[in-house]
């Protein structure tokens, strides 16, 4: 029992803090040097621009559909802490634009600005992972690659990403969509590093709890 409890609490720290890593480098990164992102994150975007249909319409409905499928092979708790993650998420999210931009703008060096807007985006969703949820639908697909296809986790992510930056060209520069393609690679190579040593973690206290 002593082993559920902090295994428990590592991981909801690991989701907390990851979380709002994620949001830090979302909003002084992504957002300020408008570095855009693949994944779900960009369909929504994509979608938002073709049909006009509001991303708090459609996040609901596409990351909770596939937060419901990684439930099935993860187990309920992946679940419970990727809603954690995603509350997280919002809520650090709305103080860091209470607050500000904390970081320098590096528009006119958008290189830097890709490079530093990977290394959040990876750090904030590695940590998530590694703590047993996802931060995204897309965290999903990429677990579920990496366990039912063998596949790696930055390889998911940047086959993902690079789709729906390819389809976000129909309203995207396309020097933005490079320096996006920068940073997706960076990041998903660090949650690959991040993630790899612990790659069974969700499994793990999943079958620990099952068995006390």
């Amino acid at each position: 029992m002593r082993y559920i409890k902090k295994e428990t609490l590592k991981s909801i720290l690991l989701i907390i803090i990851g979380a709002s890593i994620l949001s830090f480098g979302s909003y002084n990164f992504n957002y300020q040097n408008n570095v855009t992102e693949g994944g779900v994150l960009g369909l929504l975007l994509l979608m938002q621009q073709i049909f006009n249909i509001s991303p708090s319409i459609t996040s609901v409905i596409i990351d909770f559909s596939l937060f419901a499928i990684g439930t099935k092979f993860f187990g309920k708790r992946f679940l419970l802490y990727s809603v954690l993650s995603t509350i997280t998420f919002s809520t650090t999210y709305k103080i860091w634009e209470s607050v500000g931009f904390l970081i320098p703008s590096f528009t006119n060096n958008m290189l830097i600005a890709s490079i530093l807007a990977g290394i959040g985006v990876g750090v904030g969703v590695g940590l998530v992972v590694r703590g047993g949820g996802a931060s995204g639908g897309d965290d999903v697909i990429a677990l579920l690659g990496n366990k039912l296809l063998k596949l790696k986790v930055n390889h998911v992510y940047l086959a993902t990403d690079s789709i729906v930056l390819f389809m976000s060209l129909v309203y995207l520069d396309i020097k933005q969509v490079f320096f996006s393609i920068i940073a997706v690679t960076i990041s998903g190579k660090i949650i690959s590093i991040i993630y790899k040593d612990n790659k069974d973690n969700i499994e793990e206290i999943d079958d620990v709890i099952i068995y006390e």
